[in-house]
């Protein structure tokens, strides 16, 4: 199940770096784009890809694609947003 409650940053904007040097909690990612084969990239603040998707594929839904972090999710320094190709990500945030 996807873990949408708590604070979210909702992203729509590529090559935006995200609370440089911020220790961060991140539960689960939903990415919403309009088109199929489109790409979704995440990455911490020192470049290391966390999570990407591809729209179409046998792991998204159609247009959507998410994920779960396990259970207490994964901390990370900072968030970089570093491909969007459409759409919007919505990235959901716990607690340290």
């Amino acid at each position: 199940m996807l873990f949408r409650s708590g604070a979210r940053w909702v992203l729509d904007t590529a090559e935006v770096v995200v609370a440089a040097g911020t220790p961060l909690r991140i539960k689960s990612v939903f990415y919403i784009g309009t088109t199929d084969s489109h790409d979704c990239i995440l990455h911490d603040g020192n470049g290391k890809e966390i999570w990407k998707a591809k729209l179409g594929t046998i792991l998204s839904a159609g247009l959507t694609s998410s994920h779960v972090f396990g259970g207490e999710g994964i901390i990370v320094d900072g968030l970089d947003l570093d491909t969007i190709d459409s759409g919007t990500l919505y990235v959901y945030l716990g607690k340290l």
